[in-house]
């Protein structure tokens, strides 16, 4: 004992002796007090969100949760450093021999630097908490973001989230080069636990596999967001994070993976010359016996050959080729390098089989999904191999102590750092040339051919090469300008996270961040499309400072021992000569001229406002123009336009009028107009008399006053001659929508509106607060009598006529809302007429490209035909004929009871994948790319959500293009919900009821998903603010659980009848509380209740199956004790949940074994009961008899009700029957 703690003492000293030991604790503090200034909003124009932002607060138990350990993780290379030299620095100083000859025992030499390094990194990390606490205390931060302090908050993560991590990173990274005697496989091991992380982080998008992807992140962060995925804004406020349930299970694997790790190699290490020696060898072959010694050979001398000394540029290029390619094969041919390259396979592998997952359905796997893993999560794994093999290199001849001798050689600075940022660069092109590899071999393996080479080329070595040679410039420039490696391990990676965060601080523009350009994104419809074009003169101007900081490396390379920063200064003066100046001239004019060039383009060319600057126009906006919000204006009853698409110059013009009526009660003499600033306006007049009073283009808003009033009832029309010209490049590439093959431009982005937009203000609460301005709701209540005088999708019209020609490349196709009148060519041009023949919303769209075409026809009831057309991207066929069945099962039920389809023709248009959604305008469904195209549906549980897509476009001509709600709280209930419902049951009717779990486990999933991370308030589904996650996910559980209860028949009756009251109605306008009522009057007085649960309120459940027991009932049937815990709680706006008391019915499900080779879309098997049974709340014991063995049985097992015990609410039945399963026509159930 008294050894042990002589180390530990003096390993524990001889850190916190070190300069390097505060500077780390400094750096860690330095960081968790800039992140809490962000989250405690110090800085007027930056901010950052951690534990979900919003109403969470910046001190909460859960934030902290959050964001300790994230700042341990970015600081690992650290662990590894001081963990590693612990044991790694006898070797390195050639000391082991004198250290291994002292009398110790094993015991205390490692128990006591392991201790010691244990002791010191918990030191170190510790800098992190007395960060973020200096900064909550601090004068900057904004006290509404901080709740009481509570010590226990900050060190509860620290406790049990950055010291287990530190527990078992520590073991790993002390093990390794204790059995090594070489730091290089700490790094390995780094990769590998970063890999581990980043699987976990893929495997937690897809529902099933949340599980195994908490257990199988290292650190314990992806275990925390299962264990709180559901928690509330009040839970996340209030309430700690436990070291429990999947937590646990995680800490205690990997804390027992480290410690394994660490017994093996204590059980390897040995007091040894050589880490190869084994006890009680030994060394006769290197050993001489002393009693025979040979006699020394006489010395010779031998004539050497003259060399000649040349230093010209050819010797330099020998040089240079024989550093790279010995730096080259030195990295390559290294074991741990294999080891590394096979983990990022394994790494590709796995997320391969995750990406694009919608529902748990996978899609083909097409090249842009695979070169897209490397843009993803990969490229952090990429960047360490940059930081790693940077230091590595730089530190080459020093870590083997030659360093001295190759210094003294006659080989420029220049050419040995250029030889290595050569070597890195193809160590990285290697790296890459393995990823298309394993992504050709991935598409095979998945029974795709369509490899498309070129593509991998120009993405992998062509785009994604340059970025990652800009990252190692940097790398390398970081490693000599620090000169210590493990810092210049974490600079680099800061520097790397940082990077994003400029942007807070008012740095946005490309300019000014490192390596960044517009965006880069690949579409099959388009290719590389508008982003190709900037990038190139981006990574020119970013090479050019690249270029720069390797002249600068040059200056400041270490040779020798001067290693002094005033001494390297000298020397870089001197070396500031030549070649070195007539570069840097070169680089420094070349990113001046590209920077004034790219500002020409973003700034002149363009226009370019910040973040701060777009918030506040909005926010004057409002302070000058939301007294006019009620002024009366005329809304627009026809419109004609001739558009003219120029996708191949990404510009369009837009030529016609609007017929303007008065439909109040009072004269208009002035008309407010909303014009784009981006647009050029060559004509925009009244057929009437009229002056510009105010021309605000800042704000985009303009008054014409009128020479004589409009009277009421009276119309005017509005000629106007618009167009949008693309000129250069902007900052980022947001010019999308007019692409040269796959245009898809929506009217609001280019077409006047008319009055004020309530649309445009600030919404969120932090932004307003910045602005001076009180917070808002989202959306005013259905009470108010002022929302029904307009809809929700738009507030200047109602119903309109829609007549519309468009003209495009010849080789296109050009599609809009209505029916083709008329197609023809003129002058190099296609032009095709388009008319709707009955009054439609003002949401209409333009699309054009080459596209192949699917037709069919679906015949009414009535015998009216009603014409299909999928127009799509020519690759991308498979789900054509899916979509067009889809279209025709949905018309045949919708049809049949809600009313008859008002269009003649249902349209489906592909557009690229700059966007991910489908949108049902009038006849016509825009549906992207990335949607429901590529999806590959096979398997029996596989969600056809192509299939449910289509059906919830569909299902809109109904809901929004038949009835459409006021602009109030509820209006997506009206629309977005009801499709939601009437979706589901085209789905159930093809698929059956068994295929609807799946489907609602996800749906429930998000629901309660998006309720913890809300940002304003979460609202009742009849008084949702367009809350994607409650008018969508919680409104199908909803409506699919009151269908159940009150059964289809009648649920259907009531829908009908509110639609038929109110369809095509103009204002007053619907809102949901109409149809609540309906809903409320078809159910029965003992269901009652279901109304204020589902929609009048929060309602949640808590349904949890206990045990479940089958014993023999005798004749042939089996008798099953179910015994269960129940909870029913209400939450309110920001998740406080009171209980209440429950006596609801609740559908009791048993489930056995499908027969062998029987497959089943249900996971839990066959359902052979399920019946709603009253359930109270607390425990309770339901007995039923069934006719099989059940294997499976609980409470709501189809998700119906709001339950987070998402997978606690069925369980395993134990077999205690007495003999085999005997076959039973019937079942009885009884419950007590």
């Amino acid at each position: 004992m008294r050894q042990f703690l002589s180390v530990l003492g003096w390993e524990i000293g001889y850190y916190l002796r070190r300069i390097s030991t505060w500077v780390y604790f400094g750096i860690y503090a330095l960081v968790g007090f800039l992140f809490m200034l962000l989250s405690g909003g110090a800085f007027r124009q930056a901010s950052a969100v951690f534990g979900g932002g919003g109403k969470v607060l910046a001190n909460a138990p859960f934030a902290l949760a959050e964001l300790t350990p994230t700042i341990a993780l970015l600081g690992m290379s650290i662990v590894a450093a001081v963990a590693g030299n612990a044991i790694y620095r006898d070797y390195d100083a050639r000391m082991e021999s004198l250290v291994y000859s002292t009398p110790i025992s094993k015991r205390a030499f490692l128990g006591g630097r392991f201790i010691g390094t244990l002791a010191v990194n918990a030191i170190i990390l510790l800098g992190v908490v007395v960060g973020l606490v200096l900064a909550a205390k601090s004068p900057w931060v904004k006290p509404d973001k901080f709740g009481p302090f509570d010590v226990w908050a900050y060190l509860q993560p620290y406790v049990t989230l950055v010291w287990p991590n530190l527990l078992f990173t520590a073991a790993i990274f002390f093990a390794l080069p204790a059995v090594t005697r070489q730091m290089v496989p700490n790094y390995v091991g780094g990769v590998v636990l970063l890999l581990g992380y980043l699987m976990g982080g893929q495997l937690l998008n897809d529902l099933t596999d949340k599980h195994t992807g908490a257990l199988l992140d290292p650190f314990g962060l992806r275990a925390v967001q299962v264990l709180t995925q559901y928690w509330s804004i009040a839970d996340k406020n209030a309430r700690y994070v436990p070291l429990s349930g999947v937590l646990a299970q995680n800490r205690a694997i990997w804390i027992a993976f480290g410690l394994g790790v660490f017994a093996i190699a204590y059980a390897r290490f040995r007091f040894s010359y050589s880490a190869s020696d084994q006890r009680g060898v030994k060394d006769t072959a290197s050993a001489p016996d002393e009693s025979i010694m040979p006699a020394p050979a006489p010395v010779r001398t031998v004539e050497l050959p003259a060399a000649s000394r040349r230093f010209d540029a050819r010797s330099r290029l020998i040089q240079y080729w024989s550093l790279t390619t010995r730096s080259f094969w030195r990295i390559v041919r290294n074991a741990y390098f294999y080891a590394i390259v096979g983990a990022g396979i394994l790494y590709i592998i796995l997320v391969a089989q995750q990406v694009g997952k919608l529902y748990g359905t996978t899609t083909w796997p097409v090249t842009y999904q695979m070169i897209e893993i490397l843009n993803g999560s990969f490229g952090l794994f990429v960047l360490v191999i940059i930081a790693f093999y940077a230091g590595e290199l730089v530190w080459a001849e020093r870590d083997v102590k030659i360093a001295q001798i190759t210094d003294a050689t006659p080989v420029p600075n220049a050419t040995t750092f250029l030889a290595k940022l050569t070597a890195l660069v193809a160590v990285l092109a290697l790296l890459l040339g393995v990823v298309m590899l394993t992504g050709i071999a991935t598409q095979a393996a998945k029974g795709y051919a369509r490899f498309e080479i070129p593509l991998y080329l120009e993405a992998l070595l062509g785009f994604r090469l340059v970025d990652l040679l800009l990252l190692a410039v940097l790398a390398l420039a970081i490693h000599v300008i620090v000169n210590h490696k493990y810092v210049g391990h974490l600079i680099v990676f800061v520097i790397y996270i940082g990077l994003p965060f400029l942007g807070q601080f008012g740095l946005e523009r490309n300019l000014y961040q490192y390596g960044s350009d517009g965006g880069l994104t690949y579409s099959d419809m388009n290719r590389w499309g508008p982003y190709a074009h900037p990038f190139l003169y981006w990574k020119l101007y970013w090479a050019a400072f690249a270029i720069l900081l390797a002249v600068l490396t040059n200056l400041l390379w270490v040779r020798g021992e001067e290693t002094h920063a005033r001494w390297r200064a000298q020397l870089a003066r001197a070396r500031f000569r030549g070649a070195s100046r007539g570069v840097s001239a070169f680089a420094g004019l070349s990113f001046l001229g590209l920077g004034g060039f790219l500002f020409y383009n973003t700034d002149v060319l363009n226009r370019y406002t910040t973040s701060v600057q777009r918030r506040h126009l909005r926010a004057e906006y409002e302070k000058r123009y939301k007294r006019y919000e009620r002024v009366a204006q005329p809304r627009i009853t026809a419109i004609q336009i001739q558009v003219d698409l120029m996708p191949e110059r990404a510009s369009m013009r837009a030529r016609g009028h609007y017929v303007l009526r008065n439909k109040t009660k009072v004269p208009i003499d002035t008309v407010h107009l909303g014009v784009d600033r981006d647009l050029t306006v060559r004509t925009l007049a009244f057929d009437r008399p009229s002056r510009v009073v105010l021309a605000d283009s800042a704000h985009e808003y303009f008054l014409h006053q009128l020479a004589t009033p409009l009277a009421p009832g009276d119309s005017l029309v509005l000629t106007f001659d618009l167009s949008r010209t693309t000129r250069g490049f902007a900052n980022s590439v947001d010019n999308t929508d007019l692409a040269s093959n796959g245009t898809f431009i929506e009217n609001s982005a280019f077409m006047p509106g008319i009055g004020y937009q309530a649309r445009a203000e600030l919404s969120d609460d932090d932004d307003r607060k910045k602005e001076k301005l009180p917070p808002v709701p989202r959306m005013k209540p259905p009470t108010d009598a002022s929302v029904r005088a307009n809809n929700y999708i738009s507030h200047d019209s109602d119903w309109l006529e829609y007549d519309a020609t468009v003209s495009t490349e010849p080789d296109q196709i050009a599609v809009t809302s209505g029916y083709l009148q008329r197609e023809w060519t003129e002058g190099g041009r296609r032009f095709f007429h388009y008319k709707m023949d009955s009054p439609i919303l003002n949401l209409w769209a333009f699309q054009s490209a080459r596209y192949a075409t699917a037709t069919d026809q679906w015949k009414a009831p009535d015998g009216r035909v009603v014409d299909i057309a999928v127009y799509y991207h020519p690759t991308h066929r498979w789900n054509v004929q899916r979509m067009i069945y889809a279209v025709k099962k949905s018309l045949d039920y919708y049809t049949r009871n809600f009313g008859p389809y008002q269009h003649h023709q249902v349209r489906i248009v592909e557009f690229p994948r700059y966007a991910s959604f489908a949108q049902s305008l009038p006849n016509t469904i825009p549906y992207s790319e990335a949607v429901g195209f590529i999806a590959r549906v096979e398997k029996p549980d596989d969600v056809d959500y192509p299939f449910y897509v289509t059906a919830h476009e569909v299902a809109h001509q109904w809901w929004a293009h038949q009835v459409i709600g006021a602009d109030a709280q509820g209006a997506t209930f009206l629309s977005e919900t009801m499709s939601q419902y009437s979706a589901m049951m085209v789905m159930e009717k093809e698929y059956g009821a068994a295929s609807m779990r799946r489907f609602l486990e996800y749906e429930l999933d998000r629901y309660l998903i998006g309720r913890s991370v809300e940002r304003k308030k979460e609202m009742p589904l009849e008084l949702n603010e367009n809350q994607t996650y409650i008018h969508y996910n919680k409104g199908s559980l909803v409506m699919y659980a009151l269908r159940d209860y009150i059964g289809e028949a009648r649920m259907n009756a009531a829908i009908r009848g509110f639609l038929d009251a109110e369809k095509f109605r103009g204002p007053p306008y619907p809102t949901s509380l109409e149809l609540v009522d309906s809903l409320r009057a078809a159910t029965p007085d003992s269901l009652k209740y279901l109304i204020k649960d589902m929609f009048e309120t929060i309602t949640l459940f808590e349904l949890k199956a206990d045990s479940a027991i089958a014993t023999d009932a005798g004749d042939g049937r089996y008798r099953l004790d179910l015994y269960l815990t129940s909870k029913k709680l209400r939450a309110d706006s920001l998740g406080a949940e009171t209980e209440v008391p429950m006596r609801d019915l609740v559908d009791i499900g048993i489930f056995a074994r499908p027969a062998r080779g029987e497959k089943t879309p249900d996971k839990d098997g066959v359902s052979i009961y399920l019946a709603k049974q009253l359930i109270h709340d607390g425990a309770q014991h339901v007995v039923l008899t069934v006719p099989k063995l059940p294997s499976r049985a609980g409470i709501d097992p189809l998700h119906k009700l709001i339950s987070r015990l998402t997978t606690e609410n069925t369980i395993g039945v134990q077999n205690r029957a007495k003999r085999p399963q005997s076959p039973a026509s019937s079942a009885a159930a009884k419950k007590s």
